[in-house]
C-alpha cells in the first residue's frame, strides 16, 4: 500500500464509522419500512435483557418475536448472559418509527421479514434518535418504557443525562416514573443519586413513592440506608409506609430491627400497620420471628392484633405454636 493513500483510507473508514449527522442517521433508519437493527456497547453491571416464557414457575428463555411481543421482556436472575453489546431494533412504518426493542446482542430474535442491519452506529446518535422518539407524540404506554429501557442500557454517559432530564418536573408523570425506574435499574450510583434527590424533595408524594421503588432497584450504593432515612423523615404517612415495605423486600439483615422500631415509634397508626405487614414479608423465617417478637414485646395493642393476623396467614408450625401460646395465655388470664 502507498503511504500517501493511508490518510484517505482512514478518512473513508471514519465516514463509515457513523452517519455524518443526526439527520443522516434518522434518514438511514427510516428509509425502508420493516425492522432495522444496530449495535452499541452495553452498559456495565446489568444483565442483558431478553424475552422469557415461564415453565413450572421458572423463567425460560424464549427469545424475542419482534412482531408478536411473545414472552416476558426483561431479565432473569437465572440469566447467565454477559453480553457486551446491546442490539437495538426499530420498526419503521411509512417512514416513521412505530416501535422499539433493545436486547442483549446474543438474545435470539425473529421477525416475519428480514431485519435490516445498519451498523456501525455511534451510541450518541442512537440515544438521540431514541430520545426524540420517546418524547414525541405517541399513544401506547409501552412505547415510552421500551425507549427509555433502550436508552438506559447504552454504555454512554449521555444516557444518564437524558434519563435525569426526563425525570424532572415538567414532564408527564408517566415519563418521570419510567425515567426514575431505568435510572435505578441500569445507571448505577449516579442514577441512584438522581433518584434519591427526587425521593426526598419532590412535591408529589406519588412520585416520591415511585422513586423509592426505583431506589430499591439501584446498585452501587447502600439503597437500604437511603430508604430507611426516608421511612423516618417523609412527611407523608403513605410514603413512609411504602418505604418500610421496600425495605422488607431488599433482604437486608437490618430490616427486621428497623421496621420493628417503626411499629413502636411512628406517630401514624397507618404507618405502624404497614410496618407490621412489611415484617410479614421478610423471608427465611425472619418475618415470623419479628411478628412473634411483636406479640411478646412492648408494642401497641393494634400492632399485636395485626401480628396475630399475619401469623395466622402464615400457617407455619412456628406461627401456629405462637398463636397457641397467645390463646393459652388469654385463657389463663380469663380464669
Amino acid at each position: 500500500m502507498n503511504k500517501s493513500s493511508l490518510p484517505c483510507m482512514l478518512v473513508a473508514l471514519g465516514a463509515l464509522a457513523a452517519p455524518a449527522s443526526a439527520a443522516d442517521f434518522a434518514a438511514d433508519v427510516m428509509r425502508e419500512d420493516g425492522w432495522v437493527g444496530w449495535h452499541v456497547p452495553l452498559v456495565d453491571g446489568v444483565r442483558a435483557p431478553c424475552c422469557y416464557g415461564v415453565k413450572r414457575a421458572a423463567p425460560l428463555e424464549a427469545g424475542c418475536d419482534l412482531d408478536q411481543r411473545i414472552g416476558v421482556f426483561g431479565t432473569s436472575d437465572g440469566d447467565l448472559r454477559r453480553d457486551t453489546e446491546l442490539a437495538v431494533y426499530a420498526r419503521v412504518v411509512h417512514g416513521r418509527i412505530e416501535g422499539v426493542r433493545a436486547v442483549g446482542a446474543s438474545c435470539p430474535v425473529r421477525a416475519a421479514k428480514p431485519i435490516r442491519d445498519i451498523d456501525p452506529v455511534g451510541p450518541g446518535r442512537s440515544i438521540d434518535l431514541l430520545t426524540d422518539w420517546a418524547t414525541g407524540p405517541r399513544s401506547a404506554k409501552a412505547d415510552v418504557d421500551a425507549a427509555l429501557s433502550a436508552i438506559a442500557h447504552h454504555a454512554d454517559s449521555r444516557a444518564t443525562r437524558v434519563l435525569a432530564t426526563l425525570a424532572e418536573p415538567g414532564h408527564a408523570q408517566e415519563m418521570r416514573e419510567h425515567a426514575l425506574f431505568w435510572l435505578g435499574h441500569a445507571r448505577g450510583a449516579e442514577g441512584a443519586r438522581i433518584i434519591e434527590h427526587h425521593a426526598t424533595t419532590d412535591a408529589d408524594p406519588d412520585l416520591r413513592e415511585k422513586a423509592i421503588f426505583a431506589l430499591s432497584q439501584a446498585s452501587g450504593v447502600d439503597a437500604y440506608a437511603r430508604i430507611l432515612a426516608i421511612s423516618r423523615s417523609d412527611r407523608s404517612d403513605h410514603v413512609r409506609g411504602q418505604a418500610l415495605f421496600w425495605m422488607a423486600q431488599l433482604d437486608d439483615p437490618r430490616a427486621a430491627a428497623d421496621i420493628s422500631a417503626a411499629v413502636a415509634a411512628d406517630a401514624s397508626a397507618d404507618v405502624r400497620e404497614q410496618a407490621v405487614f412489611a415484617l410479614s414479608q421478610l423471608d427465611d423465617g425472619k418475618g415470623e420471628d419479628a411478628l412473634i417478637a411483636i406479640l411478646r414485646g412492648a408494642y401497641p395493642r393494634e400492632a399485636k392484633k395485626q401480628a396475630l393476623f399475619w401469623l395466622g396467614q402464615s400457617g407455619s408450625p412456628r406461627a401456629l405454636q405462637a398463636l397457641d401460646e397467645v390463646l393459652a395465655k388469654a385463657g389463663s388470664a380469663s380464669r
